[in-house]
């Protein structure tokens, strides 16, 4: 639209503004709202990595110190499950932590920190906390849960693997028409792949490789 004079045009602008001023504030101050919480989100984020990252390398190194006290190992993956529950750095120093309760042979704590994992369905994570697991539930007799665990792993990477545990909790009750099938699957789920417990349960049931 031409104005004939500059008042007109001034008349005009404050007329465009009266109506819809409010709007383009609001909307600037959205907008600015928006950039400005993506970024702290973003800041927080990495910040939160960051300390996720150091306290798991302080996990780390403890656990590659042999102690007779876990007290404070157990304290900082408390601390990092607590913390910083989705990152993956709190699932590794749960596995670490199961690894050390394993090697002190208290699979019920070991369990616990395992079942954890699990329980987080970290995609990078899930299945080898599973497969452990269930290795964790052989030890400790519970055979049920440890076929249970054993048949929820879907990663085919770690399917033969699973299928072994499965059969040695089937043998261990003493189902070993069971165990005979399901170490066929575990051979042929293997790829060639050489395991020499598998291997062992083939030749003690007869199965041709």
């Amino acid at each position: 639209m031409a104005y004939e004079t500059e008042e007109q045009q001034v008349e005009a602008i404050k007329q465009f503004w009266k109506e819809n001023g409010t709007a383009i504030i609001l909307g600037a101050v959205i907008g600015f709202g928006a950039l400005f919480g993506w970024n702290y989100y973003q800041d927080h984020k990495t910040k939160q990595g960051e300390l996720a990252s150091l306290a798991y390398s302080e996990i780390l190194t403890m656990t590659e110190q042999s102690s007779s006290d876990n007290s404070e190992l157990i304290s900082k993956v408390d601390a990092i499950r607590t913390e910083h529950a989705a990152s993956s750095y709190a699932s590794l120093a749960a596995m670490s932590l199961a690894q050390t309760f394993a090697s002190d042979n208290k699979f019920e704590e070991a369990a616990e920190q395992l079942q954890w994992v699990v329980d987080q369905s970290n995609d990078t994570f899930e299945s080898i906390a599973q497969l452990r697991l269930a290795r964790v539930q052989l030890q400790l007799e519970k055979y049920n849960d440890a076929i249970a665990t054993a048949d929820s792993i879907d990663e085919q990477a770690f399917k033969a693997n699973a299928l072994l545990v499965k059969a040695e909790a089937l043998i261990a009750q003493g189902k070993n028409d069971e165990a005979k099938s399901v170490l066929i699957e575990a051979r042929d789920a293997g790829n060639g792949a050489v395991n020499p417990l598998l291997q062992m349960r083939i030749s003690e049931f007869g199965i041709e490789n």
